[in-house]
């Protein structure tokens, strides 16, 4: 249980982190002169990674532990 309570905290904290980093990646993208690309386009690809591997988890879990409480017992 402590693995899920503290995975269910840092998608969401992750979560806030990926909005604060949208604003400055699409100020960027949109300021770009000379179709040069700034590094910090590629800001919010490091949360949205976190946000995917944590959803993701948190998504399948219970279908998992249906399966073995139905299956294994």
């Amino acid at each position: 249980m402590a693995v899920h309570f503290f995975l269910r905290r840092a998608h969401r904290v992750i979560a806030v982190l990926f909005l604060l980093s949208i604003p400055p990646a699409g100020y960027f993208s949109f300021s770009a002169a000379g179709g040069e690309v700034s590094p910090v386009v590629y800001l919010p690809l490091l949360p949205l990674l976190g946000l995917i591997l944590t959803g993701g988890y948190l998504l399948i879990d219970p279908w998992v532990k249906r399966f073995q409480a139905r299956w294994i017992t």
